[in-house]
């Protein structure tokens, strides 16, 4: 089109005498910038499109950029276009202009809190108030009164809160100075300012009429529940549990006593800005005051065991089974994927179990008698028992459909049975799983296949995100300094942490000693999706060559 527009607009100019310009030249050009502008506009939405449908990584400052970009070209169509029609279309410009303001207007406005209680009780909590109180305090309320399933008594420190601390102690111009310039993929200087903003806000005092408010609250559950109350003190995060997974990003502090309280509040508003949750917000596009930390502290459950529980396989949705792994005792290393689970599947339409994969169990974690948490050996008898029989199965996973059932859709939960047998919910938050199938599963018993460039070294585990990748192999025995792991490697580990999360933008591939499809690995985060095709607990084909740097 623009070379015929070209040939033809230089006949005429041809016919014309010299430094004259006609009617036809300049809609000639008005067309042409048009049709620039049109191609460009069709470009940038292409480009966000295929950010947010592809899960591509972006900075929240790229897509204003891009935006701002978009604008000045719809004005360049919205110009040229009343340019070649005499102005026919005259308001056109005005709504591009009107609507512009409003689209910057959202993306740079600054959140505001209404003023709020700056704690409320499980007890008065639902989805509803998930502004407030983040999505893991509002989903536990949600279970609670809306759902009827038993939660551990508790309440949220609310986001008003988490704001009004931040502004007491004029925090919030130092984090934003701090982060501005700051070059996520150079791990030094992240981890560096990381600690610097995390040391202040664990130093800072808070107001004190927010630290007699939680101190309250505290007391009155202590009336309600036992004397020597005892609270996991976890973020709940306005974002997280919500729009994304921010799954292992924030801290949890387990068994706080009231004297240590206000510490442990601290110290999980403080994660906030550790440097894996600084680089997630950034890889996905969020503003730091899109997260706010709002803390729910729930009492501590004395469990005998406990576990996280899909209602969905992850990696393959034709499976009808709701997956349950369990310990003995306290879970946290389970989630976190540090230690051998029982792995079970349960028919979702009988509720019998289907299969069952039960661990050597060699030691738990149990309540100290000081704050925090103690390791025991188990007791012989139990290494090798399972820890959930039918009927708790059974319970557990009735308790899944009935929440699936409730917020129509897939859901990660996690569960703990205390030393009475009674089933408590701790958590419930959308699954994030694969949007593909892969090929149609193998025959009992069949041999894996692989190119024949490839030869299979380890077949067997369990997939925690499907897909495939090929890469050096890089073990890891020990802490590393992260900088040193190279790029497009495939990190061989015993277990996976949230402190590797800066890697991920830079490795293929992730493979590990020990974990479940339902530990953290496996919990469908996003930045584990985008470290590679595949990540995985274990791989059921591994095809790598070895650094000269390992074993």
């Amino acid at each position: 089109m623009f070379k015929f527009l070209e040939i033809f607009g230089k006949r005429e100019a041809a016919r014309q005498p010299a430094g004259s310009e006609t009617v036809f030249h300049r809609k000639y050009k008005s067309f042409k910038r048009l049709l620039k502008a049109n191609n460009r506009a069709l470009e940038i939405i292409a480009d966000l499109e295929h950010t947010i449908y592809q899960d591509k990584p972006f900075t929240f400052m790229y897509a204003v950029s891009q935006v701002e970009a978009l604008i000045v070209e719809v004005a360049s169509i919205a110009r040229n276009l009343n340019a070649l029609s005499s102005r026919n279309y005259a308001e056109l410009e005005d709504a591009v202009q009107r609507i512009s303001e409003k689209v910057l207007a959202e993306l740079r406005r600054k959140r505001h809190f209404e003023e709020t209680s700056f704690v409320l009780p499980i007890e008065r909590l639902s989805l509803e108030n998930a502004t407030e109180v983040g999505g893991k305090a509002a989903n536990l309320g949600e279970v609670s009164n809306r759902v009827h399933l038993p939660v551990p008594p508790g309440f949220a420190v609310t986001a008003y809160g988490y704001q009004l601390f931040l502004d007491y102690n004029d925090l919030g111009e130092l984090i934003q100075a701090k982060l501005k310039e700051l070059d996520i993929n150079d791990t030094e200087a992240l981890t560096g300012v990381s600690r610097e903003i995390q040391e202040k806000i664990v130093d800072a005092p808070l107001p004190a009429d927010l630290e007699a408010s939680i101190l309250q609250a505290a007391a009155d559950l202590g009336e309600r529940t036992a004397s020597d109350l005892r609270l996991s003190v976890r973020s709940s995060a306005t974002s997280e549990d919500a729009e994304a997974s921010f799954a292992g990003q924030h801290s949890t502090v387990l068994n706080v006593s009231v004297a240590n309280l206000i510490q442990a509040y601290k110290e999980v508003v403080a994660s906030t800005f550790n440097p894996r949750a600084i680089y997630y917000r950034r890889r996905r596009g969020y503003r730091d005051q899109d997260v706010n930390m709002s803390v729910a502290c729930i009492m501590m459950i004395d469990a005998r065991s406990s576990g996280v529980m899909y209602t969905v396989d992850p990696n393959d949705s034709r499976n009808a089974v709701i997956m349950v792994s369990a310990v003995w005792g306290l879970a946290a290393d389970a989630v976190e994927g540090a230690v051998a689970t029982d792995f079970y599947e349960v028919d979702k339409k009988s509720l019998r179990r289907k299969t069952a994969q039960i661990a050597v169990k060699e030691r738990r974690l149990r309540l100290n008698t000081a704050d925090g948490l103690q390791e025991e050996v188990v007791p012989a008898e139990a290494r090798q028992a399972a820890c959930l029989d039918d009927a708790a199965l059974k319970q557990l996973a009735g308790c899944g459909l009935k929440l699936e059932a409730h917020y129509g859709g897939a859901l990660d939960i996690e569960w703990a049975i205390d030393q009475q047998g009674r089933l408590f919910i701790l958590q419930a938050r959308p699954l994030k799983r694969s949007q593909r199938f892969g090929a149609e599963p193998a025959a009992p018993g069949a041999a894996p296949q692989a190119p024949a460039d490839h030869p299979v070294l380890v077949h067997g585990g369990q997939t925690a995100c499907d897909g495939t990748a090929a890469g050096v192999a890089y073990l890891i025995e020990s802490d590393h300094t992260l900088h040193h792991i190279p790029e497009g490697a495939i990190v061989v580990a015993r277990q996976t942490s949230p402190r590797y999360v800066p890697l991920m933008g830079r490795i293929r591939a992730f493979i590990t000693d020990v974990g479940s499809v339902t530990g953290r690995t496996g919990r469908r985060s996003p930045w584990m999706r985008r470290a590679a095709p595949s990540t995985a607990a274990g791989w059921r084909r591994c095809s790598a060559k070895r650094s000269p740097s390992t074993r």
